[in-house]
């Protein structure tokens, strides 16, 4: 998935997704296909306060579901003691076929440099999807190898309810004044909320596999971000491509 991020001066933008997907594998036989979309008003303030209100639906198979969302972050300190804080709420409600279900996602995280070109990030997520629940604590290593081009590494172990998840994951991201390109993989087992599979007969602790790439490039003032991704769960597979814009719709010039 990708995260639309405001850019380090401040501003107002407004962040657009469409994706689309395709099942296949899966025991019975039978084929599913998915789409969705969100749209995010970011506002950036002075500094590195940033907050974003959207809203998303997503289709997929005979699953369906719609969540509101609420995003927030601020920077504090100066330097290498610098320390990042932000927080998400995703609140709403879906159904499988006729049967009704809620979704609701809670994350907090904070994230600050343990060297020069060395950041850890600590992240929380409530997971409240149908019949799913849990807590999701992940840690992340990020290195800066050279001023475009970082590696990061992340381990995430479910605590509590029936998540039943634990994946790792290794990831590259290269970035300059136009261009942005990114990919990794991710393994372990995890439940099907985890993995947005909702509505799919898969147990948890499934084992999934996960590839993705993405590239993007800046035009005018839109940024956009093509992303594909694969993943297998328990020899169910599922492919999906989604397209991102970030338009920027106001910039203020510091005082």
């Amino acid at each position: 998935m990708a995260d639309a991020q405001a850019t380090a001066h401040a501003g107002e933008r407004l962040a657009l997704s469409t994706d689309g997907s395709t099942l296949s594998g899966d025991p019975s036989g039978s084929s599913a296909s998915g789409s969705g979309g969100s749209a995010t008003w970011i506002q950036q303030f002075s500094g590195d306060r940033v907050l974003g209100v959207g809203a998303e639906y997503q289709q997929f198979a005979n699953a369906h579901w719609t969540a509101g969302t609420l995003s927030g972050s601020i920077g504090l300190g100066q330097g290498q003691r610098r320390l990042h804080l932000y927080a998400e709420v995703r609140r709403g409600a879906g159904g499988i076929g006729t049967r009704p279900f809620d979704y609701s996602l809670l994350a907090a995280g904070a994230s600050g440099s343990l060297a020069p070109r060395v950041t850890l990030q600590v992240e929380e997520r409530r997971i409240d999807i149908d019949t799913s629940h849990g807590h999701l604590p992940k840690a992340s290593l990020s290195i800066l190898a050279t001023p475009n081009l970082s590696a990061t590494a992340s381990y995430a172990r479910s605590a509590g309810g029936n998540l039943g998840t634990r994946l790792s994951s290794l990831r590259l991201d290269y970035n300059d004044n136009h261009r942005r390109g990114m990919a990794g993989v991710v393994w372990g087992p995890a439940a099907p909320a985890v993995v947005d599979l909702v509505g799919q007969k898969l147990v948890p602790g499934a084992s999934l596999t996960e590839g993705y790439v993405g590239l993007g490039r800046s035009v005018g003032r839109a940024t956009w971000l093509v992303i594909g991704d694969y993943q297998n769960v328990a020899g169910t597979r599922r492919a999906s491509i989604t397209l991102n814009c970030i338009l920027t719709l106001r910039d203020y010039a510091p005082p």
